[in-house]
């Protein structure tokens, strides 16, 4: 059993290390601002990629020509059957039909890598194959190698369209096959011990997931600061020893 006063000798390092981490101010910086930092960290990046989606300008070549649905807004159709963009994104739309699309959009290649009011961002080509061929495929070229939001939004439109005239053409309806085929939704009740409903856990687990975060963080912080300050101390430790083992004459 080790002795009262061993003890109190391991509180008062304890207490002397805790103290010396915990009132650094890049403890106290680390430990209320981190949290903001990393959110800032993640969501900077999504918010500038957004703007920078925001107005670009890219050119359909639909050799189907029937996709204009998909891509331009028509403000007299009604609300459900409307096709939007998730992004906001001036269209140029050019249908192609009884046409070769990869050589109808040669022309707008040009205007890709110009400087003029006309310029381009990206071209997406639908070749004329798209409802009944297999191995169709879609090309979208851009000035930008990443712009792989703007590549999700233009094809997941475009395949909308397509699934709803491949239905079209068969006989089938779109809306009622939507309706046969729709989700039905899960709602989260929580039942209390006194039998109480409460609808909606979300933000329980949230605030949970917020408490946690407030738990870890510090006690990483806290981790790396006691780390430190042990190695400095065995430097310092090892640096005395050599000092006090050395002669004057061999420290001059």
């Amino acid at each position: 059993m080790i002795p009262f006063a061993a003890m109190r000798k391991l509180f008062a390092v304890l207490k002397r290390e805790y103290f010396q981490a915990v009132r650094k101010k890049m403890f106290i910086f680390m430990t209320l601002f981190f949290p903001l930092l990393m959110t800032g960290v993640m969501a900077l990046p999504m918010m500038m990629m957004a703007n920078s989606l925001t107005g670009k300008k890219v050119a359909v070549i639909d050799g189907t020509g029937q996709l204009r649905d998909a891509f331009i807004k028509d403000p007299k159709a009604p609300k459900k059957s409307r096709n939007e963009l998730p992004i906001d994104l001036n269209i140029e739309y050019l249908g192609a039909r009884d046409r070769d699309a990869t050589e109808t959009a040669k022309p707008y290649l040009t205007r890709l890598n110009t400087r003029e009011a006309d310029k381009l961002d990206a071209i997406l080509v639908v070749p004329s194959g798209a409802f009944d061929t297999d191995n169709a495929r879609m090309i979208l070229y851009s000035r930008a190698a990443t712009d792989f939001i703007t590549q999700q939004a233009l094809g997941s439109a475009a395949n909308r369209s397509i699934y709803r005239h491949r239905l079209l053409a068969r006989g089938i309806d779109p809306d009622s096959l939507d309706k046969l085929t729709r989700n039905v939704p899960v709602d989260a009740v929580q039942l209390s011990r006194s039998g109480e409903q409460k609808k909606g856990g979300e933000l329980n687990f949230l605030m949970g997931f917020i408490m946690a975060a407030l738990v870890i963080i510090p006690s990483l912080v806290y981790g790396l600061e006691i780390m430190r300050g042990i190695i400095q101390e065995k430097t310092d430790r090892v640096v005395e020893v050599l000092i006090s083992s050395m002669s004057p004459r061999q420290l001059l």
